[in-house]
C-alpha cells in the first residue's frame, strides 16, 4: 500500500510539472496559452418554408421588374373603318366664284341681282382691283300681220377691292310698232359699296330713269342703305338691303320731290358652271304720301356660249302708283340679248 501511494504520488507530480513546462514554452515562443473552447450548443433545425408561386419574367425593356410598379395592361386596338373613297373634286372651285358670270357684279358685292360670275372659258381673266365692262345687244323683229322692232343697249362697268366695290352702268331700249314708238327709254346706275364685315355692307347708289312713253321726262334717286348676304354658298346669294333716300322727277309735266325709304332684295342661284339664274326686286316709298311707290323687279337667266360672250334673257316689271295722267302704271319689259366680257 505504501509503495502505490508513492507511485501515485509521483504521477501527480510528473503531470504538474509537464503541464507548468508546456505554458512555460508559449509565454516564452510567443504563442498564447489556448483558451479553453466551451462546447457549441446544437444548432435550430428550421422550420420548411411555405413554396412561393415563380413570379412571371418581366418583358424585356420593361422597368416595372426592377421598381416593383405592375405593367400597365394595354386594351386590344380597335378596328379601323374602311377608309371612304374620296369625292370627285368639283367642276368649279369656291375660289373660282368670284370670277363667275362676267358681267356687272362680284362674289362679295351684290347688284342688281348680280352677285355670282360665270367663269370665262379659255380667255385672261383680269387681277383684282382693275375694272371688268361688258356690253349687251338686242334685237326683236317680227314682219306679217304687224311690223316691229325693237332695239336694246347697254354698257356697263365694275371695279372691286379688298374693301370697296364700284359699278356702273347705262341701257337704252327703243321700239317700233307698225311704225309707231312703243318703246324709247333710257336708264342709268351707280353704286358703292363699302364692305364692312364678312356679310354686312354699306352702299350709296343712284339711279335716273327717262321714259318718252309713259310721260316721265326724268326720275332721279338716291339712297343709302345698310346690307347683309343673309345666305353666301359658292353657288346661291340671296342678300337684303334697307335704307333712306331721296327723289326727284318730273312726270306729266310737273316737278316734284320727296324723301323716301328704299328696300331691295337679290337672290341668285348658278346652276351649272355655264347657267345662272337670278331674281332682284326694289321698293321705294314716299314718306310724305304712302299712296306713292314704285316696284322694280326683274328675273333673268344667262348662259355662256363660247369665251367672253354669253346669251341673256330677262323679264322686267315696272310698277308706278301714281302714272302721268292717261297713262298706265305697269309696263312689262322683255329682253334677249348678247352680252360681251371685255
Amino acid at each position: 500500500m505504501k509503495k502505490l501511494r508513492v507511485v501515485g504520488l509521483g504521477m501527480v507530480c510528473l503531470g504538474l510539472w509537464g503541464g507548468g513546462a508546456n505554458v512555460l514554452a508559449q509565454e516564452e515562443g510567443g504563442i498564447p496559452a489556448a483558451e479553453p473552447v466551451e462546447p457549441a450548443a446544437p444548432e435550430a433545425i428550421p422550420a420548411p418554408a411555405a413554396e412561393i408561386p415563380p413570379e412571371p419574367a418581366a418583358p424585356v425593356g420593361d422597368d416595372s421588374a426592377t421598381n416593383g410598379i405592375p405593367p400597365e395592361v394595354e386594351p386590344p386596338a380597335a378596328e379601323e373603318p374602311p377608309p371612304k373613297p374620296a369625292k370627285p373634286a368639283p367642276s368649279t372651285r369656291g375660289s373660282d366664284m368670284g370670277e363667275a358670270f362676267q358681267g356687272a357684279g362680284s362674289s362679295r358685292f351684290g347688284v342688281s341681282g348680280r352677285v355670282n360670275q360665270m367663269p370665262a372659258k379659255k380667255s385672261a381673266r383680269k387681277a383684282k382691283g382693275d375694272w371688268k365692262r361688258s356690253a349687251e345687244l338686242g334685237i326683236n323683229t317680227a314682219r306679217g300681220n304687224s311690223d316691229i322692232l325693237r332695239y336694246n343697249a347697254a354698257l356697263s362697268g365694275s371695279k372691286e377691292t379688298e374693301k370697296n366695290y364700284y359699278f356702273l352702268k347705262a341701257a337704252g331700249r327703243y321700239g317700233e310698232s307698225d311704225g309707231e314708238p312703243d318703246a324709247e327709254s333710257a336708264t342709268g346706275d351707280a353704286k358703292y359699296q363699302r364692305r364692312l364685315s364678312e356679310r354686312m355692307y354699306a352702299a350709296v347708289d343712284g339711279n335716273a330713269r327717262h321714259d318718252q312713253l309713259a310721260d316721265l321726262s326724268y326720275r332721279a334717286r338716291g339712297s343709302l342703305s345698310l346690307g347683309r348676304h343673309f345666305i353666301w354658298t359658292e353657288r346661291t346669294v340671296l342678300s337684303a338691303e334697307i335704307g333712306p333716300g331721296y327723289v326727284a322727277e318730273k312726270k306729266g309735266g310737273a316737278k316734284e320731290g320727296f324723301m323716301a325709304s328704299r328696300a331691295a332684295q337679290y337672290l341668285e342661284f348658278l346652276i351649272t358652271d355655264r347657267l345662272q339664274i337670278w331674281q332682284s326686286a326694289e321698293f321705294v316709298q314716299n314718306l310724305e304720301d304712302s299712296t306713292v311707290y314704285f316696284i322694280n323687279a326683274e328675273v333673268g337667266l344667262e348662259t355662256v356660249l363660247v369665251a367672253n360672250l354669253s346669251l341673256k334673257f330677262t323679264v322686267e316689271d315696272r310698277y308706278d302708283s301714281a302714272p302721268a295722267e292717261d297713262k298706265e302704271g305697269n309696263d312689262l319689259l322683255t329682253t334677249t340679248a348678247l352680252n360681251w366680257s371685255f
